[in-house]
C-alpha cells in the first residue's frame, strides 16, 4: 500500500514537472539546469536500484543452481 502511494506521488510529481517544463520560459536557465541535475540524481538512484536488483536475482539464480546440482 505504502509502495503504491509512493508511485502515486511520483507520478504526480513528474506529470507537474512535465507541465512546468511547457510553461517555462526558455530564458531561464538556471531552472532547467536545476530541473537536469534532479533528473540525473533520480537517474543515478534508478540504476542503483537495478544494480541491487541484478544482484539479487543473479543470488536467486546461483542458489537455485546449487540445489539443483546438490538434488
Amino acid at each position: 500500500m505504502a509502495r503504491r502511494s509512493a508511485l502515486d506521488h511520483e507520478h504526480r510529481r513528474d506529470v507537474a514537472e512535465r507541465l512546468a517544463l511547457e510553461y517555462l520560459p526558455a530564458e531561464e536557465p538556471a531552472v532547467i539546469k536545476a530541473q537536469i541535475a534532479r533528473k540525473e540524481e533520480e537517474i543515478d538512484q534508478l540504476r542503483q536500484t537495478v544494480a541491487g536488483l541484478r544482484r539479487r536475482l543473479e543470488e536467486l539464480e546461483d542458489d537455485g543452481r546449487e540445489r539443483n546440482q546438490a538434488g
